[in-house]
């Protein structure tokens, strides 16, 4: 008899582990990929492509009835007579009243001034940078265009600045405030600079109002978001400690709140100037005078000289105050009248401040009443027109072939073609596939459907295929900013002495206006498209390179050091953990190198770039309701572009992400990368339970 098998003796069958190789997402890529292209191909053989112009609607008809009515009523309508004609004039005697009163300074006595004012905020050094740049644009012989570009600067500044700080503090000590505020400055953001000139333009007519309201609203948004951003980043313990002391709201604001926020303020203060700079550049095309109009003339004129040295004259005042004001918001003065030491020697802030204004002072009336000239000597004065108009010709002469060949090709092998297969492909595909990518990577159906409508409204606007010009442009300037950001990111990343090389360059660049990069371009490659592609990729580098270097370089140490514990190379280390971990930061360069390239490519409509640009010109000059609606397209394909690439550097389910890179897209702004390099989020780390949700 069988005896049965205690419990014990039972033989169990062996589970044996079956691995399971990990799919390659390149499999799904590539069908998702051939999908795309066969629906592609199917929607271009069965229907016609572009917007129908049955959908479309005369959209510019009501603004040109507007502007017909401002004509009609500007002398009868009390909106006019009591408010806006009193505003221009207002702004008008202001204005000319501080180039008055700085030419009587004589030229002499602006030259110390700032030195002064450089020195005492922001160290000797700056000083003589102050001196030598004033100098600089006297000797160039733009002496009294550059004051009239200072003038309207120290005009628009001042009222950016007393509206945005204060409004900046109440937002930073009031959640709601700030994020009722949140979406609009998101949108005065993404609009780039060009178009604001257009609706100011309907009200005022051209001159310097609306150089001057334009500048304020396209300024307005880094004072406001940075003084925010200060007063939410003070610590919590430091405001309890406050609070333990019986201290008054008013106290706490004026003794806790703003010496912590103060970094953040001044780096506003030193943003709401370089952008403020950008835009009185670029109003020169509304008719304001200034340094922007000497190379506005220069280009239209093809004399490449006159428009260089406008350029070199703008860099210049750029670079004085990108660099002071810098400077001055590093300084450590967190001692309330801390010495200042000069010359081995400690004294008093006051006495140096005296000091400052007496120097000013002497010069003025060395200036006026020794020298007796108030404009700057011709004898200085340096002419580069002629010289660089001759050395241009030799230079065309000489590779005017190659800059034509490359030109050529830009033109038949990329911009062309993708212009076509844009028209080409029917308008609902284009929108279609816009929402889809805008709900693949966001994994939000709001978004994807804002992205379809917005894209369809450009079409019913009537502007469809300048909105496809743009585009084709942008992608092209993106995928070589791109195949040229990330490597060289990655390389200054891996090498200490690659990074210190191209600080000073990056600097430089970030410093410029965008209207600048135009000049160099245009003496090789002259009008058209192809400047405007190679400048916005070039303006482009900047954010790509630095926002790579500071993803790459967060990556946590132990997190390498636990891959080359496990014998991984370096090119190991770099793909499987640097690049994954340094992802977020690199698609934020992404981001920032597409908006960034968008706004010069709009403004390159000033020299023949086509597009949605060049109606901004045409309606600025002829038609202003059509370069209204050229603005708002501007701004519809602006949203999209931003929405879709943050999104993707989000990651899928964060693209309603409260929390958003300080640092933004437009501006010649040192800011963006210092928001990546010191990991800033406009949203503060808070407490939980105590923050927004």
């Amino acid at each position: 008899m069988a005896i049965p098998l205690r419990e014990v003796d039972r033989i169990q069958p062996a589970v044996v582990p079956v691995a399971h190789e990990a799919e390659s997402p390149w499999r799904r890529r590539i069908i998702v990929a051939l999908a795309i292209v066969a629906i592609c191909a199917l929607g271009i053989i069965l229907f016609s492509g572009g917007f129908p112009s049955s959908l479309t609607v005369d959209s510019a008809k009501p603004f040109n009835a507007f502007d017909d009515w401002v004509i009609e009523n500007q002398n009868t309508n009390p909106l006019f007579v009591d408010f806006l004609v009193p505003l221009r004039h207002g702004v008008n005697a202001v204005f000319n009243g501080l180039v008055t009163a700085l030419a009587r300074m004589t030229w002499l006595g602006v030259v110390v001034t700032a030195a002064a004012i450089a020195g005492v905020l922001a160290g000797w050094r700056m000083a003589i940078l102050a001196a030598v740049g004033f100098l600089a644009m006297g000797v160039l012989g733009l002496w009294e265009a550059s004051l009239e570009t200072l003038a309207l600067m120290l005009f628009a500044v001042t009222i950016s600045l007393a509206i945005g700080i204060p409004v900046g503090i109440y937002a930073g000590r009031h959640p709601a405030v700030e994020r009722v505020l949140r979406p609009v400055l998101d949108a005065m953001q993404t609009i780039p600079a060009f178009s604001y000139l257009v609706p100011v333009v309907l009200l005022f007519s051209i001159g310097t109002t609306p150089a001057l309201i334009a500048t304020v609203l396209f300024a307005l948004p880094p004072s406001i978001r940075l003084t925010s951003l200060g007063i939410r980043l003070v610590p919590e313990s430091a405001l309890e400690v406050g609070r333990s002391f019986g201290t008054t709201t008013r106290q706490l604001l004026g003794k806790i709140q703003l010496p912590f926020a103060k970094p953040s303020i001044m780096l506003g203060v030193n943003q709401t100037i370089m952008m403020a700079l950008g835009i009185v550049v670029i109003a020169s095309a509304v008719g304001f005078r200034g340094l922007g109009r000497e190379v506005l003339d220069g280009l239209e004129n093809q004399d490449v000289g006159t428009a260089l040295a406008g350029g070199l004259a703008i860099v210049a005042l750029a670079i004085v105050l990108d660099r002071v004001t810098y400077a001055w918001s590093k300084r450590d003065d967190t001692k309330r009248g801390a010495p200042v030491h000069l010359f081995g020697r400690d004294f008093p802030r006051w006495v140096v401040w005296v000091g400052a204004i007496a120097l000013a002072a002497i010069a003025i009336g060395v200036g006026r009443q020794v020298l007796r000239q108030q404009d700057f000597p011709d004898a200085w004065v340096v002419g580069i027109a002629r010289p660089v108009n001759d050395v241009v010709d030799a230079i065309t002469r000489t590779i005017g072939g190659a800059t034509g060949a490359l030109s050529d090709f830009i033109v038949r092998y990329l911009l062309d073609p993708i212009r076509n297969l844009l028209d080409g492909l029917p308008w609902w595909l284009l929108c279609g596939g816009a929402g889809v990518l805008a709900w693949r990577v966001s994994r939000s159906i709001g978004l994807g459907i804002l992205s379809f409508l917005l894209l369809a409204t450009i079409g019913v606007l009537g502007m469809w295929a300048d909105a496809t010009d743009t585009l084709s442009q942008v992608i092209v300037a993106v995928a070589v900013s791109v195949a040229l950001a990330i490597p060289i990111g990655i390389w200054s990343a891996r090498n200490d002495t690659v990074q210190r090389m191209l600080k000073p360059i990056l600097d430089v660049m970030q410093t410029l206006p965008q209207f600048v990069y135009l000049v160099p371009v245009i003496a090789l490659f002259h009008v058209g498209r192809v400047p405007g592609v190679i400048a916005a990729l070039v303006y482009a580098l900047p954010p790509g390179i630095r926002l790579t270097d500071a993803g790459i370089r967060q990556v946590p140490t132990e997190t390498v050091e636990a891959a080359e514990a496990f014998g991984a190379t370096p090119n190991q280390i770099l793909r499987k953990v640097q690049l994954p971990l340094a992802r977020p930061s690199i698609l934020l360069g992404v981001n920032q190198t597409i908006m960034m390239v968008l706004s010069v490519v709009i403004i390159a409509g000033l020299v023949g770039g086509g597009g949605l640009g060049y109606r901004v010109v045409v309606g600025l000059n002829h038609d202003p309701g059509a370069g209204m609606v050229a603005g708002i397209c501007i701004l519809l394909l602006a949203i999209v572009i931003d929405r879709v690439t943050q999104a993707l550097g989000q990651g899928p389910g964060m693209a309603s992400s409260r929390t958003r890179t300080v640092g933004w897209s437009f501006g010649p702004a040192r800011w963006r990368a210092a928001a990546a390099e010191e990991g800033v989020s406009e949203t503060p780390t808070e407490e939980p339970g105590k923050g927004e949700g």
